[in-house]
């Protein structure tokens, strides 16, 4: 597998989410340089908008599968509804995960009481031994860890720190995923410094909310207070609102420094490598470009449009892996009374390619 020696920031994309009085999402992963950090496969940011003028999220049913979601909100909150029976509140400080396995559909729409919708949406890619497994709906509230200078969640894994006045902060989310992965909100006030353990044998990114960070995992003090360096050295780097950085493979440290006059926040995603290829296509990982082919036929069958139910089969793989009958629904039922599920788009013209760890999706 190929690996990162230097620090890679990947800039955002603006993606248009829930029709044309709906948001912009701002897209970094996935992306030329790297479709994965770890099994992250997707990472959108949006906000702060004031949804109080536009439809704010607005996605109705919609299918997954070989993924899980993962929902993180700064502010705002939005109402989820899936095929397993979930009907949810998804609330700043709470980590919602849904597995999609063999297959799920869900909708999110922002409260009507919402006015500002602030957060972060990832997926991540289930491994080959689990990608079929059964759906799930977790919600956890982690606790704050606090010192002077720093402010942290930890949504999924483990994590360690100590801040520039060497108090140490640690946490550990009981959530469990199918692949060692780590996520954890971290505040930092301007002009401070704060030193994060790693698992050198897992990858990380960290993607900035607020403020500009620098980030460096060369060993040297957080220090205290004081401006970045004017430029970076290799395993260091200036990171904008907005943009992820992922820091090199084999890191076991790094340190996080906020720049003066803005207090900093970003999120910390951290994963042992997938060691897999993926294809990625709308809201579908597989590993083959038949296993999408038969995906999308299926979900556009179930919800009644382009293809008949009985000449569209689930496909044999996920009948056989994920348990399902020949009469099941693959994407589940979905309750009545609620908007019309989104169709899948076309397929392109070509064959879809499979997307490797770093560098341009593979043949």
């Amino acid at each position: 597998m190929s690996s990162f020696e230097d620090v890679v920031l990947l800039s955002p994309r603006e993606v248009p989410l829930g029709g044309p009085r709906g948001m912009t999402v701002h897209r970094t992963l996935p992306a030329r340089q790297t479709s994965l950090i770890g099994a992250w496969c997707f990472v959108d940011h949006f906000g702060p908008d004031d949804v109080s003028l536009s439809d704010g999220m607005c996605v109705a049913r919609h299918p997954h599968t070989g993924l899980a979601t993962v929902s993180w909100l700064f502010e705002g909150a939005i109402t989820h509804r899936d095929s397993i029976g979930s009907h949810a509140l998804v609330r700043p400080g709470d980590v919602d995960l849904m597995v999609a396995g063999s297959g799920i559909t869900h909708s999110e729409f922002s409260t009507n009481d919402t006015t500002v919708l602030h957060g972060v949406q990832l997926w991540y890619a289930l491994p080959d031994r689990a990608r079929f497994r059964e759906q799930a709906f977790v919600v956890h509230t982690p606790e704050e860890q606090t010192s002077g200078t720093v402010r942290v969640r930890v949504g999924l894994g483990r994590f360690r720190a100590t801040d520039d006045a060497g108090a140490v902060l640690e946490g550990r989310s009981p959530v469990v995923s199918d692949t060692e992965l780590s996520m954890a909100q971290i505040e930092l006030e301007a002009g401070h410094a704060m030193r994060i353990e790693l698992d050198p044998a897992h990858e990380h990114g960290v993607l900035v909310d607020r403020g500009a960070a620098h980030v460096s995992t060369r060993n040297a003090s957080p220090g205290r207070g004081g401006a970045a360096p004017l430029s970076a050295e290799p395993g260091e780097a200036e990171v904008q609102r907005k943009e992820l950085a992922v820091l090199p493979d084999g890191s076991d440290h790094l340190v996080l420094r906020a720049a003066d006059g803005e207090d900093l926040r970003v999120m910390l995603l951290g994963g042992e490598p997938l060691e897999e290829d993926i294809i990625m296509w709308w809201n579908f990982v597989g590993r083959t470009h038949e296993e999408i082919e038969q995906f999308r036929a299926r979900y556009q069958a179930e919800i009644g449009v382009e293809h008949q139910l009985e000449d569209t089969p689930i496909a044999e793989i996920a009948r056989e892996r994920g348990g399902l009958g020949p009469h099941d629904e693959q994407f589940g039922p979905f309750a009545p009374h609620t908007p019309e599920a989104i169709p899948a788009p076309m397929l392109p013209n070509g064959r879809l390619r499979s997307r490797g760890r770093v560098g341009h999706p593979t043949a």
